[in-house]
C-alpha cells in the first residue's frame, strides 16, 4: 500500500538542490546509520548533502561508510532540512536554527512521543528503527539502489534499536529488511561486534560503578542505578561510554523497570528508562519532559539525585501496579 507522506517526501528530496540531514544530539546507531544511508543515496542521486552533528562520531560507529559527508561548517541556508530519528525539536541543539531556516522542513521518525513540527512529518511507530523507514523510502518511493555501503548503515541502524533483534519491537518485516541488507554482502558480524561487544577501558570502570550504585525497589521490580559527575570526570569518559548501562538493571531477574541516571553536569541528569514486559516507560518519561518508546525512553532532570529518584519511583510505582 502506498503512503502519501513518503511519496511527498521522496518527491521533495528528488528535486532538492541541497539538503541538510540532522539526527538527534548524542547520536546513536539508528540516528547516524539512517542519516548516512539517506545521505549516501541522495549524494549518488547528484544532490549536495550535508550530515550535521554536534559531537564526535562514537567509536562504536566509526566504521560506518559516508562519514566524509559529515560537515563541521554548515551552509547559511539549505533548500531542505531533514530531522532524523528525533521526536523532540530541542534535541537538534545548536542546529535548530538551520532546521527552522530551511525552505522545506521534513521529519522522519518512529517515536510515539514525536512532537516535531515540519512541512511533512512522517512517524511510523510500527518501524523498529528509523533505518527501516529509510529503507522503504529509498526502495519503494525513490527507486534508488541499496548499495553495500548504504546497507551497512541501515543494518547498523536496525540492530541498534532492536538490541540485535532481541527487543520486542523486532517484527517479521524487520527480519525481512535485515535479510535484504545482508544479501548485499555486508560484514554484519563486524557491525555486531563494534556496536555491542567492543568497549573502552573507561566504560569497563563505569560498568563497575553502575553496578555498585544499583539498588532494587518495590520487591525487586524497579532497578535504580546512577553515575555521578565525578565518576564520569575521573575516568575521562565520553558520552558513548555510558550507552547501554541502563540494561545492567533491566537484565536482572525479576526486574520490570530499570532507571539509570548520569550526571552530565553538576545537578544536571540525563535519565534512561527501560522495561521488560508491561510498563510503558514513554509515559513515565513524558511526565518529566521526555519521551521515547514503550520499552525504552529518556528524559532530562535538574536537582538533587535523591529527590529525582524519589519522584520517578513514585510514578513508576503506580505504573507497576497497573502494569502499564
Amino acid at each position: 500500500m502506498s503512503d502519501q507522506k513518503l511519496e511527498a517526501i521522496a518527491e521533495l528530496l528528488s528535486k532538492a538542490s541541497n539538503i541538510a540531514i540532522m539526527p538527534h544530539l548524542n547520536v546513536d546507531g539508528d540516528a547516524l546509520g539512517a542519516s548516512l544511508a539517506l545521505a549516501l543515496a541522495l549524494n549518488s542521486h547528484h544532490c549536495q548533502v550535508d550530515v550535521l552533528i554536534e559531537e564526535e562520531v562514537p567509536a562504536t560507529l566509526d566504521f560506518l561508510p559516508g562519514l566524509d559527508l559529515i560537515k563541521n561548517t554548515p551552509k547559511d541556508r539549505y533548500h531542505v532540512a531533514v530531522n532524523i530519528d528525533n521526536g523532540d525539536i530541542n534535541r537538534l541543539g545548536e542546529r535548530l536554527g538551520i532546521y527552522q531556516n530551511a525552505e522545506i522542513r521534513l521529519s522522519l521518525d518512529h517515536h510515539a512521543t514525536n512532537k516535531v513540527e515540519a512541512d511533512i512529518s512522517y512517524v511510523n511507530t510500527d518501524a523498529s528503527a528509523t533505518g527501516e523507514i529509510i529503507f522503504r523510502l529509498l526502495t519503494e518511493y525513490m527507486g534508488l539502489p541499496i548499495t553495500k555501503d548504504i546497507a551497512l548503515c541501515l543494518y547498523t541502524a536496525i540492530i541498534t534499536d532492536t538490541g540485535g533483534f532481541r527487543f520486542s519491537n523486532t517484527t517479521p518485516e524487520t527480519m525481512e529488511i535485515a535479510g535484504a541488507l545482508m544479501r548485499t554482502g555486508i560484514d554484519f558480524t563486524y557491525a555486531n561486534m563494534k556496536v555491542f561487544d567492543r568497549i573502552s577501558y573507561a566504560k569497563l570502570f563505569l560498568m563497575k560503578q553502575t553496578m555498585n550504585s544499583l539498588k532494587l525497589l518495590f520487591d525487586g521490580k524497579l532497578a535504580v542505578s546512577y553515575l555521578r559527575w565525578g565518576d564520569l570526570a575521573s575516568f575521562n569518559a565520553k558520552l558513548e561510554d555510558t550507552e547501554g548501562l541502563v540494561n545492567i538493571g533491566r537484565n536482572l531477574e525479576g526486574v520490570e523497570v530499570s532507571l539509570f541516571l548520569k550526571e552530565e553536569k553538576p545537578g544536571n541528569f540525563k535519565g534512561s528508562l527501560r522495561s521488560n514486559d508491561h510498563v510503558d516507560v514513554s509515559k513515565v518519561a513524558e511526565r518529566f519532559g521526555g519521551g521515547g518508546h514503550k520499552r525504552a525512553a529518556g528524559f532530562s532532570a535538574e536537582g538533587d539525585l535523591e529527590d529525582i529518584v524519589r519522584s520517578l519511583a513514585d510514578v513508576i510505582k503506580v505504573s507497576l501496579k497497573g502494569e502499564g
